[in-house]
């Protein structure tokens, strides 16, 4: 027997990039929850920011990855973690990857006076800010704001000053991604990571069906996730085109953009069908 695991980006793949709407999904979100099939959110958004979204999908009952695997939240009713450990975090079977976010902003600020290089992250940034370019409401950018393991940042110095930013990284063992909205400063996690740890719990709980593992995205930060599932879903941009994608097999390009894509892809993928 089958048993399917949905691992999904949010933010230009299960949201609209610009709306954060996820209207064009429900039916495919639905069709997900009759047939049992755990959806696990894997962003760049915080835990607070997830919570909002798994209330608002009904995704209450799955393990989330928080911050580019920064974190896994598992809900206390959700697999059981036989041989893994964890903590208690909130309510959560807690599995923690990244670098804490204190540690996180003084590296930033290092880097940034060390660089010299105009840069300016989230700890820098007040509410209205935020807002200015996330477009969020105010509660959402102050969820946003919470941050425990990465810092999203933007990059406001002349292109050909990257590569400086980016070796100065590498020599204090962080990495830099590039994200939907925002570069991301972090510790050596990422989304990939994270989905093999979960595959492996899920794998365990389920000894007797072959796991087929899906991922979702449309960014390069989602490029871990994607080369650690069976099968790697690569969403439209509202530019009409995908990030560019080397070496990766078996992926499915959609051809809808956003939350329309993403239910294409699921349609296609379990519904055995098409989508619309």
């Amino acid at each position: 027997m089958k048993y399917y695991l949905v691992f999904s980006d949010l933010d230009g793949s299960l949201i609209d990039h610009d709306t954060y709407d996820f209207k064009e999904a429900i039916v495919a979100l639905n069709l997900l929850k009759e047939k049992k099939v755990p959806v696990i959110l894997c962003s760049s958004k915080t835990r607070s920011e997830i919570e909002i979204y798994r209330q608002r999908m009904d995704l209450m009952a799955y393990p989330f990855i928080s911050e580019n695997g920064g974190a896994i939240f598992i809900p206390r009713e959700g697999p059981s973690l036989r041989g893994f450990g964890y903590k208690i975090v909130n309510g959560y079977r807690f599995i923690g990857i990244g670098k804490s976010y204190d540690s996180i902003k003084r590296y930033f600020q290092e880097i940034k006076e060390e660089s010299k290089i105009e840069i300016k992250g989230f700890c820098e940034m007040d509410v209205e800010e935020i807002i200015k370019w996330t477009q969020l409401s105010e509660k959402e950018a102050r969820l946003a704001s919470l941050r425990e393991y990465s810092e999203p940042f933007v990059f406001l110095d002349k292109a050909d000053k990257f590569p400086l930013l980016e070796e100065i990284v590498r020599r204090k063992g962080l990495k830099v991604i590039k994200g939907g909205r925002f570069y991301h400063l972090m510790g050596d996690n990422d989304k990939g990571k994270a989905v093999q740890i979960l595959k492996l719990i899920y794998q365990q709980n389920h000894s007797h069906k072959t796991l087929i593992s899906i991922g979702i995205g449309d960014n390069l930060n989602d490029f871990p996730m994607l080369q650690n599932v069976d099968i790697p879903v690569l969403v439209k941009k509202k530019t009409g085109v995908h990030e560019p994608c080397f070496g990766l097999e078996n992926i499915y390009y959609t051809q809808g953009i956003g939350p329309q894509g993403w239910a294409e892809a699921i349609f296609k993928i379990i519904g055995g069908g098409s989508y619309g």
